[in-house]
């Protein structure tokens, strides 16, 4: 069993479940570290921002995850607008960041969009467009973007801004993860998203000890991401040996884990 006796740590907020019950079958220890975790805003909060937005009649349309498609269009229906927003992204550009976002648009029989891979890819784009006194629906994804936040004011166009969840940490938990990652506790660590990368890497700033971590996860700790955008998160603090797979899915990063300890 490649992973036999391996402690691996599962940083994920869903389907941990079925991540750590792989590890298992392949012989490995999991460990779930959920310091930080996305918590959805209120549902009539979340409808009332898609409304404001709505009303404004938005002419780009940009989805950053599969959550966020479904909760805005489950919302849209409850609140007797899903016909009024369906024609605004017929008439508009709609953009779609990574494969869940474009999964869960022709789930719903939208099939009218242009992907992009990342925020970075979006602005690339918009910048072909003209976009003066455009409005750009942005479902956000727990962070702001204040890269795309500079591009679109600078453009004179209007971002509005549709929160469906937001991210909290427990510094607690995450104290004692980086704690275990210095000590050389975890032989892997299995990053499912970006966000997770960087709050690790503030709070190990915070504690002066980001330098150690960049070392131990270069040196003792094998990491893996679960696609490009996380990995270049990690390139991005220092952290030279990542393993991870050229499509985003989790059951390829998990591939990925395998050849790691395969490979020694």
């Amino acid at each position: 069993m490649v992973l036999k006796n391996k402690r691996i740590a599962v940083c994920a907020t869903r389907r941990a479940e079925s991540v750590i019950e792989r590890v298992v079958r392949l012989g490995g220890k999991a460990y779930l570290e959920d310091a930080v975790k996305m918590v959805y805003l209120p549902e009539d909060l979340i409808l009332n921002n898609i409304k404001r937005a709505i009303e404004e009649e938005p002419e780009i349309f940009y989805f950053t995850t599969g959550d966020g498609v479904e909760v805005i269009m489950e919302k849209i229906k409850e609140g007797g607008i899903y016909e009024l927003f369906m024609n605004l992204m017929s008439k508009g550009k709609v953009f779609a960041r990574g494969y869940k976002v474009r999964g869960k648009l022709i789930s719903y029989g939208f099939k009218n969009f242009q992907s992009v891979e990342g925020t970075k890819g979006f602005i690339n784009v918009l910048k072909s467009v003209e976009i003066a006194g455009r409005k750009v629906f942005v479902q956000m994804y727990g962070q702001d973007m204040p890269e795309l936040e500079s591009f679109l004011e600078k453009a004179n166009a209007r971002m509005l801004k549709v929160w469906i969840y937001k991210y909290e940490t427990d510094t607690e938990k995450l104290d004692a993860f980086i704690d275990k990652l210095l000590e050389g506790f975890y032989h892997a660590v299995l990053f499912t998203s970006a966000y997770q990368v960087e709050y690790i890497f503030e709070r190990a700033k915070e504690r002066k000890v980001a330098k150690e971590l960049r070392k131990a996860l270069n040196r003792k700790v094998i990491a893996c991401a679960v696609g490009k955008t996380t990995a270049e998160k990690l390139f991005h603090r220092g952290v030279l040996r990542v393993f991870y797979p050229e499509k985003e899915r989790l059951s390829f990063a998990l591939d990925e884990l395998e050849r790691a300890f395969e490979n020694g």
